[in-house]
C-alpha cells in the first residue's frame, strides 16, 4: 500500500519545508515554553509533571552527532511525556567553564604572535610553538655526567592548528583573530549551537538557557552561593592532597580539561625499597661469616629453610656492575642507602620475594628523595614523586637528579627485600616491563602471580636462550629461590600460579591468553578468599591485612607510598599530566556520611534504568575520593572564599538543574543575564536560600529594592511586563502584585519542577559529574529527600557507518551537516535507530536516507488512505463493543486492526516509559504499520471499503506515537491529514488505564490474530510434506493443490484437557514458591508424571505419549505464559477461519477452501484425530 519511492531530493525537500513551517509555529506560538499549572489546573497535575535535563555542552565548537545523540535522549522523554498530557520541561544550557576556551584561545594568539596572521606554520602536519617542551631538552644526562637536572615534561605534539581548527569549524578567516579572546568563544558558539538545535527541532524552553562563568553575573552569584553553604556546611576543606596536575598548566587537570583520559584518577602505588647492597660491603661481610666458621652466605633464616626443605644460595657479587656501583657510591652517595624501588599494589606478598625483575633495554635513573636515600626508578615514575615532595626538598616538581642507569646496568646485582625470607634475592630480567607504569622496577613473586611464575621458568629451563643472552647463573640466581607457599586458596591450596600454569600447560611468558585468565582466579580468589600461611599477619585473610601491611612496612621505613594516574592523561594544553600533593580546595566526597547519603538516594529514589549502571554508581561511591574544586585560571567562578582560585569546571556544574527553574525571571530571556531584571547586587544568599525552599525568611535586599513606594512599584511593573508570555504564563505574572509574590513565584517554580525526574548523559559521566550531581543535591538539600534525583539515564557512545566516529579519517558530522544532508526527521528517526543500551550506539546514514523516504511515503499514505475511507460500520468504539457483545464475527478484522493499534500504542508507552526509543520506534512505526498492511489488504480481498473510523483511529494514533521522535511530520499528518487546528501536543494521548481497558475488551482479537497467522504457517507446512515426492519418486499430487479442506476440533480429548488443568493448577499455585511470577516448578514434568500413574492411571504403553504432551505445555509456558496452559479457545475457531478465509486462501496459495467441524465434513472423524483446538488439520486436493 505505501507509494513506490521517487526522488529522494524531492522527499527531502519536501520534508525540510515542513520541518520550517512547524518550527514558525512552535516558536510563535511558544509550544514548548513551561510553567507549573495554577489554580483548577494545579490540581489537576499535581501528579503529573516532567523535569528532564541533559549535561549543557561545552562551547568550543559546534555541536556533531555525538551531541545530539545523548541530547535526544532527553529530547524523545519530553516529547514523549507531552504527548502524555503532562506538564514537562526541557532547558537546554551551555557551559563555558575551565581550561580547553582557554587553552585554545592562548594556542592560537601564540601562533599568530610566532608565525604571523594568518600564520605560516612550519610544517604542513605538525606544529611545535618555540617554549614548548621537546625530546632533546629533557634529555637525561648520560652516565658519568654526575649531575642533578630538573627533568622536564614531554608535551603531546599538536597535529593541527588553531587557525585550522577554527576554519573547519565554519568560523570566516577574517573573524578568526578576534578568538584570541576566550569570551568571543563564550559568544560565538552558543548561538550557532542554538541555532543547530532549533534546526533540529528540540523541544526547548530556550527562555531559561544560560551560559556559565562570570559572564553570566546571574549564574556567577548561583555558583557562589551554593560554594558559601557546601563551606558553611563543611563539605568543603583545603590541604594538601593528591591530585591530576598539568605541569605546563600548573594546575590541577580535572576531567573536562583532559584531552584524553577522562575519568583516571591517583593510582596509590606501595614502593617497596629493595635495598641494594655494596659490593665492599658484601666482601667485608662474606670474610666475617667464613672468620666465623659459618656456611658461605645463607640466604634464609636456617630454622625456616630446614622447614620448607630449601637449598640456601650463597653470596655473589657480580664484577659486570661492579663498575657503575663503585662511582655511585664513590661519588656521588655520599654513604647515603641505596635502593631498587619496586612498585606494588599487593604489599601482603612481599613475603614470597624470590627476585626483583628489571627491564633490561630500560633506562632508569638515580635520584635522592632525601639527604639519606637514592632510588633508581624509571624517570616517569620520579617525575610523579617530584610532583609528591620525594625530591630531596627540591622546589615543586623538580628532581634531584644523580645519573643515568641502564636496565642491563643492574642485572645480576643483588637486594635486600623486605619481609621475604631470602637474606638476599638477585635482580633478574623481564623483557615485558613497562616503564610508563610503576617504576620500572617489578619484584617477583612466582608462587601466586602468574607472570612472575613464568618469567621464572622461562629463566630456569633457559627457554629461547633467556638465560644466555642475559649470562643469568641458574643454579646460583634461581634454583636456590624456590617459590614460597605464601597464601592458601579454598580448592587450590598453596602455590596457586605454580599449580594452575603447570595444569595449563602455560608455554612461556609470551603465553597471555592462559596467563590472563590464570591471573584473574589468582588475584581475585587470593585477595578475597585466601588465608596468609607466611610472614607476620599469618592466619589472617588476605584482603583483611592488606593495610596493615602496607602500615608495617611504612613504619620500618621499608617502602614509600606515591601515586600516579591509572593511565595515561593528556591535558587539553597538550601536556602529559602526573599526580601532584598540592595544596587546594576540595570537595570532600570521601567522606564516610556523605557517601552514604549518595548512596541512600541511589537504593531508596534512583531510576538508573539498567542494572550496570546502578553497579557503576555504586562502585563510583565506594572509590570517590577528595576532589579538586579549584584552579589557578580559567573561565568560571572565583571562589567566592579564596579568589585567587577558579571554581573548576565539574564542580560548577552540580545542581544547576535547579537554576534552570528560576533561570528567566534572573536573566531576561538573555543567555548571559545583560538583560537581567533587577541589579544582581539585590541577590545574595538569603535570596537563594528562599527560593531555593531551603529558608522562609524573606531576602531583605530583594524585598527593599521592589519596596511598596512608586519607585519600587514601577520596578515591578516593568518587571512583570518582561516576564509576560501570554497563552504560558499570564495568570503567574498578573499574579505578582508584591515583591513577595515575585518570590513566591520563583520559589513555586523550583518546588514544581523539582526534583529532576530524568538526567540523560553519556556513560563516561558516570564518574564524575553524574556521581557529583547526587553529592551536591543531598549535601545542598540535606533535609530534603524530596529534592533528589530521581532518574539517571547513560548510553554509549556513537558510531557513524559502524566506525568510531574521527574528524581525521573524515568519518564525522556535525549537526548542522547532517540536518542539512537529511531533514530534521531523518536524523531524529536515525538515532532513535541507532541503539538503547549501554553499548556503544550507530548511527547509519543508510538508515537516515531511507528514512527521509519512509517518512515521505508515510504521510502520501495516509492521504491517500483518508480520502480512500468510506463511513461505514463500526463507526465508533460503541459499535465494536456491541459487535464484541453480539459474538458477531462481522466486524473481526475491523476489530483485530483497533486491538493492534491499541496494543502498538501501550507497547510503544511502555518502551518509551523505559528510555528505550529503538524498541518504541519499531513498534509505533514498523509494527503498527504493519497491522494497517493487513487490514488494508483484508479490505481489499473481502472487497470492502476502508472504515473511516478506524483509517482516522490508525492515523491519529501513528502520529501521536511518531511524535515524540519525529515531531514535524506529526504535526503535518495532524493539522493536513487529520484537519485537526491545534499543535498534536496540546492534543494527547488517552491515558494508560483508559487505553489499557479498551484493550483488556478487545485483548482476544489479539489472540485471533496470532492464531490465524499461526495457523496460515501451519496449514502451509502440511502442504509442502504434502507435494514432497515420496520414497519411490511419485508425488501424491503432482499438479499441485487446488482444494483444500481444513477440520476444527472442539474439545481435546480428555487427558489432554486434564493434563493441561493439573499444569494450569501448579502455575498459579506454585508461582511464588518457585522464585517468580509467571513460572512453572522445576520438578513439573516429574509431577505430572505421578499425577499420570496415580490420578489418572494412565496405561503405560500410552505414559510416553502423554508426557511428550506434557513437555510440550512446559516448554509452551516459558515464552507464552499460561495461555500455553489453556485447551478451550476464547473464540470459534471455525467463525475465526470463515472470516479470514481469503487470507487463508492466499496463504496457501489454493483455488478453493472449506473449513468444517470435525465430524461434519466429508472427511470421517477417524482421519481427523490429530486435530486439536488451535491446531486444525487440512486435507488437499
Amino acid at each position: 500500500m505505501l507509494k513506490p519511492k521517487i526522488n529522494t531530493m524531492k522527499c527531502l525537500s519536501r520534508l525540510q519545508a515542513i520541518e520550517k513551517k512547524w518550527q514558525r509555529y512552535w516558536s510563535s506560538r511558544n509550544t514548548f515554553m513551561a510553567e507549573p499549572p495554577v489554580g483548577s489546573d494545579r490540581d489537576k497535575h499535581d501528579s503529573k509533571k516532567f523535569f528532564v535535563t541533559f549535561p549543557y555542552p561545552y562551547m568550543n565548537g559546534r555541536l556533531h552527532l555525538g551531541h545530539l545523540f545523548s541530547a535526544t535522549r532527553a529530547e524523545f522523554a519530553v516529547g514523549y511525556h507531552l504527548m502524555r498530557g503532562d506538564s514537562s520541561l526541557f532547558p537546554f544550557g551551555f557551559h563555558v567553564t575551565g581550561m580547553p576556551i582557554c587553552g585554545a584561545a592562548k594556542k592560537l594568539a601564540d601562533e599568530i604572535k610566532h608565525y604571523g596572521c594568518p600564520p605560516v606554520l612550519p610544517t604542513a602536519d605538525s606544529l611545535e610553538l618555540p617554549g614548548s617542551a621537546t625530546a632533546s631538552e629533557n634529555a637525561i644526562d648520560k652516565v658519568g655526567q654526575f649531575k642533578a637536572k630538573k627533568v622536564k615534561l614531554n608535551a603531546k605534539t599538536v597535529s593541527k592548528s588553531q587557525w585550522d581548527i577554527l576554519i573547519d569549524l565554519g568560523v570566516p578567516e577574517k573573524e578568526i583573530p578576534k578568538f584570541v579572546d576566550p569570551y568571543h568563544w563564550v559568544k560565538h558558539f552558543p548561538a550557532l549551537c542554538y541555532k543547530d538545535m532549533c534546526k533540529f527541532g528540540a523541544r526547548v524552553d530556550w527562555r531559561r538557557s544560560m551560559i556559565t562563568t562570570d559572564a553570566n553575573p546571574c549564574y556567577d552569584l548561583f555558583v557562589k552561593w551554593q560554594f558559601r553553604k557546601l563551606y558553611r556546611d563543611g563539605y568543603i576543606k583545603f590541604g594538601k592532597r593528591n591530585c591530576i596536575w598539568s605541569p605546563l598548566d600548573g594546575q590541577a587537570c580535572m576531567d573536562h580539561d583532559r584531552f584524553s583520559g577522562e575519568g583516571v584518577q591517583p593510582q596509590e602505588y606501595i614502593g617497596i625499597k629493595l635495598e641494594l647492597i655494596n659490593y665492599t660491603t658484601l666482601l667485608e661481610e662474606q670474610r666475617e661469616q667464613q672468620q666465623e666458621g659459618e656456611e658461605e652466605g645463607d640466604g634464609m633464616d636456617d630454622s625456616l629453610a630446614e622447614k620448607l626443605n630449601i637449598k640456601l644460595p650463597r653470596f655473589y657479587s657480580n664484577p659486570k656492575n661492579k663498575a657503575i656501583f663503585d662511582q655511585l657510591w664513590e661519588n656521588q652517595v655520599d654513604n647515603a642507602k641505596v635502593y631498587l624501588l619496586a612498585a606494588t599494589l599487593r604489599p601482603e606478598t612481599m613475603v614470597g620475594q624470590t627476585n626483583c625483575w628489571v627491564l633490561p633495554t630500560g633506562r632508569y635513573g638515580a635520584y635522592y628523595i632525601n639527604k639519606d636515600e637514592v632510588i633508581i626508578v624509571s624517570e616517569h615514575a620520579a617525575v610523579n614523586m617530584a610532583y609528591q615532595g620525594l625530591n630531596n626538598n627540591k622546589p615543586f616538581g623538580e628532581l634531584d637528579f644523580i645519573c643515568e642507569i641502564s636496565g642491563s646496568d643492574l642485572l645480576l646485582a643483588t637486594v635486600r627485600a623486605p619481609l621475604s625470607p631470602y637474606k638476599q634475592i638477585f635482580v633478574l630480567p623481564l623483557e615485558t616491563i613497562k616503564m610508563d607504569k610503576g617504576t620500572g622496577i617489578v619484584t617477583s613473586v612466582p608462587s601466586d602471580a602468574p607472570d612472575d611464575y613464568a618469567c621464572y621458568k622461562d629463566i630456569l629451563e633457559n627457554r629461547n636462550g633467556i638465560a644466555e643472552k642475559y649470562g643469568v647463573d641458574v643454579g646460583l640466581m634461581l634454583e636456590p629461590y624456590s617459590p614460597l607457599p605464601i597464601i592458601e586458596i579454598p580448592d587450590i591450596g598453596t602455590l596457586s600460579a605454580v599449580r594452575l600454569c603447570e595444569e595449563s600447560n602455560v608455554s612461556s611468558l609470551y603465553d597471555r591468553a592462559k596467563l590472563t585468565q590464570i591471573k584473574e582466579i589468582c588475584y581475585t580468589k587470593g585477595f578475597y578468599t585466601g588465608i596468609m600461611k607466611m610472614g607476620p599477619f599469618i592466619g589472617q585473610c588476605v584482603k583483611d591485612c592488606k593495610q596493615s601491611c602496607r602500615d608495617l612496612l611504612v613504619q620500618n621505613n621499608q617502602c614509600i607510598v606515591y601515586s600516579e594516574p591509572e593511565s595515561e592523561v593528556i591535558s587539553r594544553s597538550n601536556c602529559v599530566c602526573v599526580v601532584a600533593a598540592a595544596d587546594q580546595w576540595y570537595l570532600d566526597y570521601g567522606n564516610v556520611a556523605w557517601k552514604d547519603k549518595v548512596r541512600y538516594n541511589i537504593e531508596k529514589y534512583l531510576n538508573t534504568y539498567h542494572d550496570e549502571v546502578k553497579n557503576q554508581f555504586n562502585r563510583t561511591v565506594d572509590g570517590f575520593r577528595e576532589w579538586a574544586a579549584s584552579r589557578s585560571f580559567g573561565l568560571g567562578t572565583k571562589l567566592p572564599f579564596d579568589e585567587r582560585y577558579v571554581i573548576e569546571s565539574l564542580s560548577d556544574s552540580t545542581i544547576y538543574n535547579a537554576y534552570y527553574t528560576v533561570a528567566h525571571y534572573l536573566q531576561g530571556g538573555s543567555l548571559d543575564g545583560s538583560t537581567s531584571l533587577f541589579p544582581v547586587e539585590i541577590v545574595d544568599d538569603s535570596f537563594f536560600d528562599y527560593i531555593f525552599d531551603l529558608s522562609n525568611n524573606l531576602p531583605e535586599k530583594f524585598m527593599e529594592y521592589f519596596s511598596t513606594d512608586p519607585a519600587g512599584a514601577d520596578r515591578l511593573h516593568q518587571l512583570k511586563k518582561s516576564l509576560l508570555v501570554p497563552g504560558v504564563n499570564s495568570q503567574i505574572i498578573l499574579a505578582i502584585r508584591s515583591a513577595e509574590d515575585l518570590l513566591t513565584a520563583m520559589r513555586e517554580s523550583f518546588c514544581f519542577w523539582y526534583p529532576v525526574d530524568l538526567r540523560c548523559s553519556g556513560k563516561d559521566l558516570i564518574p564524575n559529574h553524574l556521581t557529583m550531581m547526587l553529592y551536591n543535591h543531598t549535601a545542598i538539600w540535606s533535609d530534603d529527600e524530596a529534592k533528589w534525583p530521581r532518574g539517571m539515564r547513560a548510553n554509549g557512545h556513537l558510531q557513524l557507518n559502524d566506525a568510531k566516529m574521527s574528524k581525521a579519517t573524515g568519518n564525522f558530522l556535525t549537526a548542522d551537516e547532517a540536518i542539512r544532508k537529511y531533514g530534521a526527521d531523518a536524523v531524529r528517526f536515525a538515532l532513535a535507530d541507532a541503539g538503547d543500551g549501554l553499548d556503544d550506539a550507530n548511527f547509519r546514514e543508510e538508515t537516515a536516507n531511507n528514512a527521509v523516504l519512509r517518512l515521505y511515503n508515510l504521510l502520501a499514505t495516509c492521504q491517500e488512505l483518508l480520502a480512500a475511507s468510506a463511513v461505514c460500520y463500526p463507526e465508533s468504539y460503541e459499535d465494536i463493543y456491541s459487535t464484541i457483545e453480539a459474538n458477531s464475527a462481522d466486524c473481526t478484522h475491523e476489530c483485530v486492526f483497533l486491538a493492534s493499534i491499541l496494543d502498538c500504542t501501550l507497547r510503544a508507552c511502555s518502551a518509551f516509559e523505559r528510555c528505550s526509543f529503538r524498541e518504541g520506534l519499531i513498534i509505533s512505526f514498523n509494527e503498527l504499520g504493519h497491522s494497517r498492511d493487513q487490514y488494508i489488504h483484508s479490505c481489499e480481498t473481502r472487497r470492502v471499503p476502508y472504515c473511516r473510523f478506524l483509517i482516522e483511529e490508525y492515523v491519529s494514533t501513528q502520529a501521536k506515537l511518531l511524535a515524540v521522535i519525529c515531531p514535524h511530520i506529526a504535526e503535518e499528518l495532524n493539522a493536513e491529514v487529520l484537519g485537526r487546528s491545534s499543535s498534536i501536543f496540546r492534543d494527547p494521548l488517552q491515558s494508560q488505564d483508559t487505553l489499557a481497558e479498551a484493550l483488556k475488551q478487545l485483548r482476544v482479537f489479539l489472540k485471533i490474530d496470532e492464531y490465524v497467522q499461526a495457523t496460515i504457517v501451519r496449514l502451509k507446512n502440511y502442504l509442502v510434506d504434502v507435494l514432497k515426492p515420496r520414497k519411490d519418486g511419485t508425488v501424491k499430487l503432482p499438479n499441485g493443490a487446488k482444494i483444500a479442506q481444513v477440520y476444527v476440533a472442539q474439545d481435546c480429548p480428555e487427558w489432554q484437557t486434564r493434563v493441561a488443568e493439573f499444569l494450569s493448577s501448579m502455575y498459579y499455585d506454585e508461582t511464588e514458591e518457585y522464585g517468580g511470577l509467571g513460572a512453572l516448578p522445576k520438578d513439573a514434568s516429574s509431577r505430572v508424571s505421578k499425577y499420570c500413574i496415580d490420578v489418572l492411571e494412565t496405561p503405560k504403553k500410552d505414559l510416553q505419549k502423554v508426557m511428550k504432551y506434557a513437555a510440550q505445555l512446559i516448554s509452551a509456558s516459558k515464552t507464552d505464559g499460561p495461555d500455553a496452559l489453556v485447551t478451550k479457545l476464547p473464540f470459534s475457531e471455525h467463525k475465526v477461519l470463515s472470516a479470514y478465509s481469503d487470507a487463508v486462501r492466499t496463504g496457501l496459495g489454493v483455488e478453493q477452501i472449506s473449513f468444517y467441524m470435525v465430524g461434519e465434513g466429508p472427511v470421517p472423524p477417524e482421519s481427523c484425530k490429530a486435530a486439536t483446538p488451535g491446531k486444525p488439520i487440512v486435507f488437499f486436493e
